[in-house]
């Protein structure tokens, strides 16, 4: 089919339909299409209701439909294949409009004697080849003339329309109607075709000026859609952007931070290998003696005992006199504060307001000392492993002000004076001692076995200090300890008389 005629398709499938059928929406479909589009009840073009609103049955596109057989026709014409006379079935060379036959001369003659009357215009087909199809439809529109339908007198050409009927009629009928003739609702027929016209080009118009609203508000809608979704592309790139700039600056931050805390601890590592490596030294040295001595004893004869009994206690004696080096390890999380705060600075940048609530802990694992100076250390040591030392931690608080962020440090509750004296590392006569005055704290104030400036002020931290009863044949040492609250950590500005073991100091 040609371009300019390419409307008479199916909407849908853009075939020629054999019974098209107009629907409400005005889209022109074929039975094909709408049988299976019959379950959902909608358009398949725009998704409008198919049946009408009163619920008549599908009009069918009577336009369309004799457009399409009168292109048939012309198609046949203009093709090269023979044409036969619809009549006698001999070579046709006219074709009449108004029976849509094909004619020879002689039925052509006939035709035309027969059919004065009725004025049937009939052309020859050589002059119809040479037309196009728009001039060919364009003459059939020309030449078509309405006849009566009624059989008694279809010979009679239409004149009349009837308002009240809404059908055109002949003279014929119009007579014998009275009662619309009556009431005066004829007019002519062409008066009536000119009307319609008009009013379907007035509609036209009408409906022109309305499209041209909605295609400039489609256009703007369809502009902002344009816009948001550019502005949507271009916020996903830069988030993007961001977010990768983001990972790789933090990644480079924690690698910075990793260096910096190993760093800090290369060298005691290297020292706690030195050492490590000169005790294995020695204790090797230490199990030989002890093997051999053991051996001598089982095995050696006297003249073996004589004469290596000198070298033996020189070797003996000079392994007695190694010191025992020192092995406290202040592997303390308190050493990084540097690198903790830019860690916390780190987490609030990256999360917001998320991280104002943020806890920083003190584990007890990094926080502790290990003294392995003597032996009377261990068992203390021993002894204190059943005590349970509170994690010290203190809670941050950052709140934006107008100024930037403000950040507020809330100590935790201090313990109280019988849990503070558990905790302390002591001698087993001290701590007994201790735990008894815990448990009857008014006898010992009515006593005066507790003096009053042992108490720590509120929200300062006390430091004691207590010494064992040192063992026969070895020196007296002195344990730096001291806790007094939870949190762990001096405070600036607190009078210190010893060693902190949380804050080194």
């Amino acid at each position: 089919m040609e371009g300019d005629f390419q409307f008479l398709l199916c909407d849908r499938c853009q075939t020629q339909a054999g019974n098209p059928k107009l629907l409400t929406c005005l889209h022109t479909l074929c039975t094909e299409c709408l049988e299976e589009n019959k379950p959902i009840g909608q358009c398949p073009v725009c998704e409008s209701p198919i049946q009408a609103s009163d619920g008549s049955p599908l009009k069918d596109n009577l336009l369309f439909s004799n457009l399409q057989t009168k292109l048939n026709t012309y198609q046949k014409i203009v093709s090269s294949e023979v044409l036969f006379c619809n009549l006698c079935k001999e070579e046709a060379e006219f074709w009449c409009s108004e029976c849509s036959e094909f004619l020879c001369r002689k039925c052509y003659e006939a035709h035309q004697w027969y059919l004065k009357q009725k004025s049937h215009e009939s052309q020859r087909l050589a002059d119809l080849k040479k037309e196009t199809a728009q001039s060919f439809l364009e003459g059939l529109k020309k030449s078509c003339t309405l006849f009566c339908a009624e059989r008694s007198h279809n010979n009679q050409v239409i004149s009349i329309y009837c308002r009240g009927c809404r059908k055109p009629m002949c003279c014929s009928c119009a007579l014998l109607d009275g009662e619309h003739y009556n009431a005066k609702l004829y007019s002519d027929i062409r008066v009536e075709i000119d009307n319609r016209k008009e009013e379907l080009s007035r509609l036209k118009e009408e409906l022109v000026e309305k499209k041209r609203s909605y295609e400039s508000s489609h256009n703007n809608v369809h502009e902002q859609l344009k816009k948001l979704e550019k502005v949507q592309s271009e916020t996903h790139e830069v988030i993007q952007k961001e977010v990768e700039d983001m990972v790789q600056w933090i990644q480079q931050k924690g690698e910075k931070l990793m260096e910096k805390v190993d760093q800090q601890l290369c060298q005691e590592q290297e020292e706690a290998k030195k050492k490590l490596a000169c005790m294995e030294q020695i204790l090797k040295q230490m199990d030989a003696g002890e093997q051999l001595v053991e051996k001598m004893d089982l095995f050696a004869s006297d003249q073996e005992v004589i004469d290596m009994h000198p070298f033996i206690k020189e070797s003996l004696e000079r392994l007695k006199k190694e010191k025992l080096p020192v092995s406290s390890f202040r592997t303390q999380v308190e050493n990084f504060n540097e690198v903790r705060g830019e860690l916390q600075d780190l987490c609030k940048r990256v999360k917001g307001e998320d991280a104002c609530g943020c806890t920083v802990s003190t584990p007890r694992s990094h926080s502790s000392m290990v003294h392995s100076e003597s032996p009377s250390n261990g068992k203390l040591q021993a002894k204190s492993k059943g005590m349970k030392m509170q994690r010290p931690s203190y809670t941050i608080n950052v709140t934006k002000a107008f100024q930037g962020f403000t950040t507020s440090i809330m100590s935790p509750i201090k313990r109280p004076v019988a849990q503070l004296e558990k905790s302390i590392q002591a001698s087993p006569k001290m701590l007994k001692l201790e735990e008894r005055e815990c448990n009857a704290p008014k006898v010992s104030n009515q006593q005066g076995q507790r003096p009053q400036e042992n108490v720590p002020r509120s929200g300062q931290p006390s430091f004691r200090e207590s010494t064992p009863e040192p063992q026969q044949g070895e020196p007296a040492r002195s344990l730096m300890l001291g806790e007094d609250s939870t949190s762990g950590i001096c405070e600036p500005g607190m009078r210190r008389s010893r060693w902190c073991q949380y804050c080194d100091q």
